[in-house]
């Protein structure tokens, strides 16, 4: 009797339990059905509104169907808000919660929004994005038709203006004495031209619709052809770390799309004229930009005492000899200090901004420029009572590995200055690497920018050369001359010198 009541507790223990588990199992298969069978988890709208992208021209409302989100987008505005509604409980993108008409969303990558509802449920969208690859766009008519064929006569032009919505549209007709000619030196030799704008009034060419330009308006502006500049940046990424270490009055660059009488010419640079302005160099009514350059081809020129430099005054003007004259007694001054056996242990700091010797170094060192060699398109400016400060930057064509090589991104160890004595290469070698007080500032400088500044560098070439994407390929097909074309070859030759560069200020 005992027996039989110890089996049907256990036949009863085996029915509870297994009761239980087809229960649980039951219930399993239920919530798993509700999760595959719910079909109502959906985006309603999705929009970028003008008020929160304040450059769109006007709403863009993109297209929702079967998981996939479409829609047009200019490439000038790959970082938008997007403003959206769902009966969704949570919306996310790679796990970070995405809030309506306030999360920035950067739509270069691949992107898929997750969906989640009260219950657990989800769904997934992605978007599909046509862009929209314009740059702003310069269309220029000079009178007649005329070809622009010289460095030192203008025609007359029309301008018309097309800033793909980020920009301003403008118009400059003939009777608003809108002038264009030719400029540069060997630049102007090349199939694509380079060119100089001169207005009446100061105005800014292109400027941004609802905020400040940097680009402050004057009457001289310069469209660089880029012919010898495969990824369209080496200028811009000299600018780029120039304003990154604060050097005065460096440049900005737009890339546009230039249009000459009715003739597509492909990608240009829109950028200041180098001259003595409120806006540009603001050294003063009084004040000297001066150019170091082998062409020597300004109207006021001399060559200096001690090293044969060839010194030229770029602005202002010169009316006399004399005035000629009193520049270079300065100069001269300051060059026999360098020149000096007691060199640096004397005053020519009195006569040279030592931050300035620092950062321009910095700047041609990393990007291998060594034109300072010849020396040419080599700048210093000073106010009236001042000292010379290098700068402003200009002219990186033939950076990067390229001279001796013709070749970019090429032999990222070479050394900026040459065995041979140029008398370039035996002023500012000098200058820059023997005054230990030099040193010292180029260490604190560059250990600060490669801190604070590289990956912000790295980061402004991804953008330049996603925006410049269509029409690269656009100008590429007219002007193939062989160049280096992929930005990420850049990218790693600058990594390539960054390391170089620590071994060599290391070794100091």
């Amino acid at each position: 009797m005992g027996n039989l009541i110890k089996q049907s507790k256990i036949i009863y223990l085996f029915l509870t339990v297994s009761f239980i588990s087809l229960a649980s199992c039951s219930k399993n298969e239920v919530i798993a059905k509700q999760e595959v069978e719910e079909t109502d988890l959906v985006f309603e709208s999705f929009i970028l509104e003008k008020k929160n992208n304040p450059y769109l021209k006007e709403d863009v409302v993109f297209n929702i169907d079967n998981g996939s989100i479409s829609g047009t987008l200019k490439t000038y505005f790959f970082n938008s808000i997007p403003t959206f509604t769902t009966n969704a409980q949570s919306v996310k993108i790679d796990n970070l919660e995405q809030v309506s008409a306030s999360s920035t969303v950067d739509f270069r990558t691949p992107i898929t929004y997750s969906l989640k509802s009260e219950s657990g449920a989800t769904k997934t969208y992605t978007v599909n994005i046509s862009w929209d690859d314009a740059l702003a766009h310069i269309y220029i008519e000079t009178e007649g038709a005329a070809p622009i064929v010289s460095k030192d006569d203008y025609l007359n032009a029309k301008l018309t203006i097309d800033g793909q919505s980020k920009y301003e549209d403008r118009v400059f007709e003939f009777s608003e004495n809108a002038r264009i000619k030719g400029r540069g030196n060997s630049t102007w030799a090349w199939p694509k031209k380079p060119f100089k704008i001169k207005l009446d009034s100061k105005e800014t060419l292109v400027s941004h619709k609802d905020a400040l330009s940097r680009l402050l308006p004057e009457k001289d502006w310069v469209l660089l052809a880029d012919y010898q500049d495969g990824v369209h940046l080496l200028n811009n990424v000299a600018f780029t770390i120039g304003r990154m270490l604060d050097m005065p009055f460096t440049n900005t660059i737009i890339p546009v799309e230039l249009t000459l009488n009715g003739n597509y010419l492909g990608v240009y640079g829109l950028t200041e004229q180098l001259e003595i302005k409120t806006n540009r160099v603001n050294v003063g009514k009084d004040g000297l930009l001066l150019e170091l350059d082998q062409y020597y081809d300004e109207d006021w020129q001399f060559r200096s005492a001690n090293y044969n430099l060839p010194v030229m005054v770029k602005d202002p003007d010169l009316d006399t000899q004399a005035e000629l004259d009193a520049i270079k007694s300065e100069w001269n001054t300051f060059e026999a200090l360098v020149a000096s056996n007691d060199f640096p242990n004397n005053n020519y700091l009195d006569f040279i901004d030592g931050e300035s010797i620092a950062k321009y170094f910095i700047v041609n060192m990393l990007t291998s420029n060594q034109e300072i060699n010849h020396p040419k398109s080599t700048y210093l400016h000073k106010t009236a009572t001042g000292k010379y400060t290098m700068g402003p930057l200009w002219d990186f064509d033939w950076a990067y590995g390229f001279e001796g090589s013709s070749r970019h991104f090429s032999n990222p160890n070479k050394d900026l200055f040459w065995t041979d004595a140029k008398a370039g290469t035996t002023f500012f070698k000098k200058l820059m690497l023997t005054d230990p007080k030099i040193k010292v500032l180029i260490k604190e400088h560059w250990l600060d920018f490669t801190s604070n500044h590289l990956d912000d560098l790295m980061d402004y070439i991804d953008e330049h050369a996603f925006i410049i994407k269509g029409a690269k390929a656009r100008n590429l097909n007219m002007w193939n001359n062989g160049l280096v074309t992929d930005e990420l070859i850049m990218k790693q030759w600058l990594q390539n010198r960054v390391l170089y560069i620590n071994n060599y200020i290391n070794n100091f």
